[in-house]
């Protein structure tokens, strides 16, 4: 028998493993439990609860979204859009001047327009059934110049008492958004 490795023990050791590799075949006998030193048992410690960290980390995310509902948000206006214009009621303008944006006339500026502009592109909301309540007067009609597209976007936007609805003109479709991004989309200043 051709012995590849051969741990033994000494007379006053308590037992522990004996490993023996045949030629043929390998084969392990485990006589007893193995005996570690202070800093082996914290080894084992620390990679068990490692192992256990990373089991939570690639599981966490099957746990928490399996309850959620079906009705994801989309991007309305696409995902890689880049908006040139924004009309407000064919009243207010507001337009893309290098990186930055120009509003006619000029009631807001800067960085509270920049961050409107960024709450209208990254605009994504549920899909929702036909609103047939709605009153089609009521509503803010924004128009918005996509680069690439001939035909501007047309939308409408409506405040009711716990949502903001949304009207594709194009699309036909309905989308509603929580009533506080209504203050992002649309700031106080935008109107004074």
């Amino acid at each position: 028998m051709s012995n590849f490795l051969r741990v033994t023990q000494q007379a006053d050791d308590p037992p522990i493993a004996l490993w023996y590799f045949n030629s043929s075949f390998a084969t392990v006998r485990l006589t007893s439990m193995i005996k570690l030193s202070r800093a082996g048992w914290n080894n084992i410690i620390i990679f068990g609860v490692m192992g256990f960290i990373l089991l939570i980390n690639a599981t966490h995310e099957n746990v928490f979204t399996a309850n959620e509902p079906d009705n994801a948000s989309q991007a309305i206006f696409g995902d890689n859009a880049v908006m040139l214009t924004l009309t407000i009621n064919q009243q207010i303008k507001i337009e893309r001047i290098g990186n930055t944006w120009r509003a006619i006339p000029n009631h807001l500026s800067g960085q509270a327009l920049a961050q409107m502009m960024r709450s209208w592109q990254q605009l994504s909301a549920a899909e929702i059934p036909e609103q047939a309540h709605i009153d089609q007067q009521l509503g803010l009609t924004i128009t918005i110049e996509l680069a690439g597209q001939a035909r501007p976007v047309v939308i409408s936007l409506f405040v009711d008492d716990q949502q903001l609805l949304i009207y594709h003109q194009q699309k036909s479709q309905w989308y509603q958004l929580p009533l506080p991004l209504y203050q992002q989309l649309i700031p106080e200043q935008v109107f004074s």
